[in-house]
């Protein structure tokens, strides 16, 4: 499997393929009626259109840090994706897992912290032995709570996240917080309430990795599109609406994990009208 890699000034960013999967559109976004799909239907596949979903971890390079954004669905027999191949990845792109020296959970659903362990015969350990593991305060907050960690659906909590915190050092963060010189955390909240963006500004030159605020880039043009993913519906298109602008604004270079691989582009207007042009 190719990755691919863009710079933004001094910062390198690597592209890493976990998994692939998809999903009917009507499914996937209940409110969005299946004729209004036509219009993006450049970025759709099959026939009935399914929308396709690359679940990646982005390899950041920055003030002599490694960082690594997400890490994918993990390999802990889930049913609704399958097995993700992360650390084949890392290795195809010349990076053992103690050479990370961050790890940003944009949020803690399934498809971002499936790596952050490995199952070693009963006990659920660190794949990144030496990083730093950083979260969202509110994310956090939310997620680890017995009550909330053990509830059906919630397994990945208990594996992925829980065992951190007596093998692995854990930083919890508020607001923009700076990772490094010039990576800092963005909070968009809604489609979870901690989740976070990744602002980059380096030697002139700036972008954003936008974690889940969109899955597809329909939702770049139509903001108030929600996927059945997001908690809060409203905040998320508050929250969509509003980084969409600053892109624009700011002519920043994206990093979208869930669109096609490696998920690198640039809001642009055609005819007036937003749109998604991948590099």
């Amino acid at each position: 499997m190719t990755d691919a890699t863009t710079r933004i000034g001094n910062v390198t960013i690597t592209a890493l393929v976990d998994t692939r999967t998809k999903g009917p559109c009507t499914l996937l976004f209940p409110g969005v009626p299946a004729e209004a799909w036509e219009a993006h239907r450049a970025h759709l596949i099959d026939d009935p259109p399914n929308v396709p979903i690359t679940i990646t971890s982005y390899l950041v390079r920055s003030s002599g840090k490694t960082v690594l954004v997400d890490t994918g669905i993990g390999a802990k027999d889930r049913s609704l994706a399958r097995n993700g191949r992360l650390p084949e990845a890392l290795t195809e792109a010349g990076v053992r897992p103690d050479e990370i020296d961050i790890v940003l959970a944009t949020h803690m659903h399934i498809d971002h912290v499936g790596w952050h362990t490995t199952a070693v015969g009963e006990a659920f350990l660190p794949t990144f032995p030496k990083a730093r593991h950083v979260f969202h305060r509110r994310e956090w907050e939310h997620w680890t709570p017995t009550d909330v960690a053990h509830a059906p659906g919630n397994e990945h909590i208990v594996d992925c996240v829980l065992p951190l915190e007596e093998t692995a050092a854990i930083e919890l963060v508020d607001g923009e917080q700076a990772l490094t010189d010039e990576l800092t955390l963005l909070p968009t909240p809604g489609h979870t309430p901690g989740h976070v963006a990744v602002a980059i500004a380096s030697a002139g030159e700036a972008g954003v990795i936008i974690g889940d605020v969109c899955h597809h880039p329909a939702q770049m043009v139509e903001t108030g599109w929600t996927p059945l993913f997001d908690a809060n519906p409203l905040l998320a298109s508050g929250s969509r609406a509003a980084l969409m602008q600053k892109i624009e604004d700011e002519r920043l270079l994206v990093a979208a994990g869930h669109f096609a691989h490696p998920g690198f582009g640039r809001l642009v207007r055609v005819d007036g009208r937003r749109s998604w042009r991948a590099l």
